[in-house]
């Protein structure tokens, strides 16, 4: 997806309203407001591959006015930039190199990770422990359970997806704990099992040029978007630690 524009373009537009980056989005400030206490603006928070910048310009918005980012695309700088955003460029497997010696309350990384091999994964999160505060913490959204891949994962660019168990192991060779972690969307893990099941079958019988395939960041329409984004919203009030879904959401923190 690095070299994508046209799916860094539909990111940009749709991160403020689809319901899915509202979610993910909420659970951050949600988990930062938990650690920190809700009052606690000032603090240093980092994006690590922000991509387009809607998580930091969502935390811009709540009033966390001390944000900054980091993507490997030009192209997401580009539209990060445009929303006036602190984004430059950076790169996950040497992120000593960006903004040497600076240190943060929170480090965030969605939906990147999946680019890098397991060794690799483990030394960034090595080089994010190293660059939090005393009592910072780590945020990380990721890809969850190789039976929803499909068509959008050929789209970004993922190659696997992720188990609690496998990042069990990553962290324990960062010298990191899991202090939470949940899948979702819980409640919407059947039709998006049977949907992604479906775009297999059709990569399958090469009904599907995979060359052309598109993500699944396109805007439902209001009123599809209002429903998905209430039933999420009920199953993060409900059940916080959902056992299984799409994606898998964790907080980590120093040994």
């Amino acid at each position: 997806m690095i070299d994508n524009r046209l799916e860094y373009q539909r990111m940009f537009e749709v991160e403020q309203q689809l319901w899915w980056y509202q979610i993910l989005h909420a659970r951050v400030l949600e988990q930062v407001k938990r650690h920190f206490g809700a009052d606690n603006t000032g603090l240093a928070i980092l994006d690590a591959a922000c991509g387009t910048g809607g998580l930091l310009s969502y935390l811009r918005q709540n009033g966390y006015d001390n944000v900054t980012g980091f993507d490997y695309s030009q192209h997401a700088i580009d539209f990060a930039n445009e929303r006036k955003l602190n984004v430059t460029f950076g790169d996950l497997k040497d992120m000593e190199l960006y903004l040497p010696g600076r240190k943060f309350d929170v480090i965030s990384c969605n939906d990147a990770l999946y680019f890098l091999s397991d060794q690799k994964i483990i030394h960034a999160l090595q080089d994010f422990k190293s660059r939090l505060n005393n009592n910072g913490i780590i945020i990380i959204n990721i890809h969850a359970f190789e039976a929803f891949s499909g068509t959008h994962d050929l789209a970004v660019g993922s190659q696997r997806r992720f188990t609690i168990a496998d990042f069990k192991t990553y962290s324990a060779a960062a010298g990191l704990k899991i202090q939470y972690n949940s899948y979702w969307p819980f409640l919407l893990s059947l039709p998006i099992l049977l949907v992604r099941q479906w775009q297999k079958y059709q990569i399958r019988r090469s009904a599907v040029n995979i060359s052309e395939v598109d993500s699944d960041v396109k805007y439902p329409g209001n009123l599809i978007n209002t429903i998905l984004r209430a039933i999420t919203k009920m199953e993060a009030a409900l059940l916080p630690g959902a056992p299984f879904g799409s994606s898998l959401f964790m907080v980590l923190k120093p040994l």
